[in-house]
């Protein structure tokens, strides 16, 4: 963080001495201090930064993660707070309990997410989380939740997709792969010019570590996730194709080359910053990098969740996936739904979350069936 004066031009730099990545929230009304959000492995944690003496003071809140703080005229700060095992309420500072929560019933507790790292092949420390059953009786049908983005990463936050799983007996495992926000620079930008394989080493080196703890069965571990996780979903299950029961993939990245052709303009810069350029200046990554050039070697049952209207993982792409799988008689099933990249409808998530639920299902044996 800084200060910047707009009248004199003087800029003061705040040297704060924490980990991770530090933004500003808010001002205290006096303008004496700011209000500081630290991102480190996975959760948040708030700050008073006292302007006049440097002093930095971690202010009293539980762990997990905060997604907007402020400072109230009267100095007490509010914030949004919600854990692995706790839906998103407003908090106070200094307080054990909520100060608003949304109307409607309350969603049921669920289970507290564990930190988690391992190496990768480059010896590097991956972190994420890990949600288990509380019965402690492993080893679990797991599933790997790949995040989108693909700078994003997952947190100590709510995710109803997350307990949904555990609810049905898996344990879900979440990995902030190689080109995750919240890691450092070098971390995020780890993709330049090298997209789809980070990762996929990353989420692989996660499944590994986890069966070799004896966390996992190794003859029960899916594959799933959206967006940019669905692609790196398709793409690890092309290029890595052994150790993995089933794979779902939610509005992926599928077909690289018709994707890029059928996006938007911004999109298109996305991917060109990504690849070093486009299709025309690298078309032997966009190729290489695209999972239905791996097609052939997936031994895995897939399933396909598309919207009919997605601007940013459009359509045909998918299709011409799944068409493909169809020429190689790989199983696969395709579930396309009314909207675009994803849905704002409650009963869609829910039926969404039922049909990977039931996927899931009929191709782990330790996975239960959703309720009917």
């Amino acid at each position: 963080p800084a200060i910047w004066d707009p009248g004199s031009g003087e800029r003061v730099d705040l040297d704060v001495d924490l980990p991770g990545e530090v933004e500003v929230a808010d001002w205290w009304p006096d303008a004496g201090a700011l209000l500081l959000l630290h991102t480190h492995l996975g959760r948040n944690e708030l700050y008073r930064l006292d302007l006049a003496t440097g002093a930095v003071e971690r202010l009293d809140h539980p762990a997990g993660s905060i997604v907007r703080a402020g400072v109230r005229p009267d100095g007490q700060v509010w914030y949004r707070w919600s854990s692995g095992a706790a839906a998103p309420e407003v908090r106070a500072v200094g307080r054990d309990d909520a100060v608003l929560r949304p109307p409607g019933p309350r969603a049921p507790a669920g289970v507290a997410y564990r930190s988690w790292s391992f190496p990768n092949p480059r010896g590097d420390r991956v972190h994420g989380f890990l949600a288990v059953p509380p019965d402690g009786q492993g080893p679990y049908p797991t599933v790997l939740l790949v995040h989108g983005g693909p700078h994003h990463h997952d947190a100590d936050g709510w995710d109803p997709e997350v307990q949904a799983f555990v609810d049905h007996g898996y344990a879900v495992a979440l990995v902030n792969y190689r080109g995750s926000t919240g890691y450092g620079k070098a971390w995020q930008d780890a993709l330049e010019g090298d997209p789809g394989r980070p990762e996929v080493e990353d989420v692989a080196a996660g499944r590994d570590d986890l069966v070799a703890g004896g966390l996992a069965d190794p003859e029960q571990v899916v594959i799933t996730g959206a967006s940019w996780g669905g692609y790196v979903t398709l793409q690890t299950i092309g290029t890595v194709p052994d150790g993995w029961r089933a794979a779902m993939a939610v509005v992926p990245v599928a077909d690289y080359l018709a994707a890029y052709a059928d996006e938007s303009e911004a999109l298109q810069a996305f991917d060109r910053s990504l690849f070093g350029g486009g299709p025309d200046e690298k078309p032997e990554l966009f190729v290489e990098r695209s999972p239905i050039t791996h097609a052939a070697t997936v031994a895995t049952p897939v399933l396909l969740m598309v919207g009919d209207n997605d601007t940013r993982c459009p359509l045909q792409q998918v299709l011409n996936y799944a068409e493909r799988l169809a020429e190689l008689g790989k199983p696969h099933e395709l579930d396309r739904f009314d909207a675009g990249h994803g849905a704002l409808v409650i009963e869609e998530r829910i039926r969404q979350t039922e049909v990977l639920l039931r996927f899931a299902a009929r191709h782990v044996p330790g996975g239960a069936e959703p309720a009917t």
